[in-house]
């Protein structure tokens, strides 16, 4: 499948919206720990549920840079382009 920004973001927030522990909405913004309320449990939960719907594998060094679904998205968007799975 070929994914574009629009359909990455959308899908996240469907993603994330299913793990949240909170009834806070989810946005671009949103901390992963502090607004969501997933612990590292659920971090490894949702990062599988990612890894499953996008098709790819996110190195667990990638994941420490991560803190809002605005930088699982660069992180997501970075991997799908350089697999040539992004549209323009």
């Amino acid at each position: 499948m070929t994914w574009n920004r629009e359909t990455v973001h959308k899908e996240l927030l469907k993603v994330f919206g299913q793990h949240k522990q909170t009834e806070v909405d989810v946005s671009e913004t949103s901390e992963i720990v502090a607004d969501l309320g997933i612990d590292s449990l659920g971090v490894m939960e949702v990062l599988a549920d990612i890894e499953d719907t996008f098709k790819l594998q996110i190195p667990d060094d990638a994941l420490r840079e991560i803190n809002t679904i605005g930088d699982v998205a660069t992180a997501i968007l970075t991997r799908l382009e350089r697999d040539g799975k992004l549209e323009a």
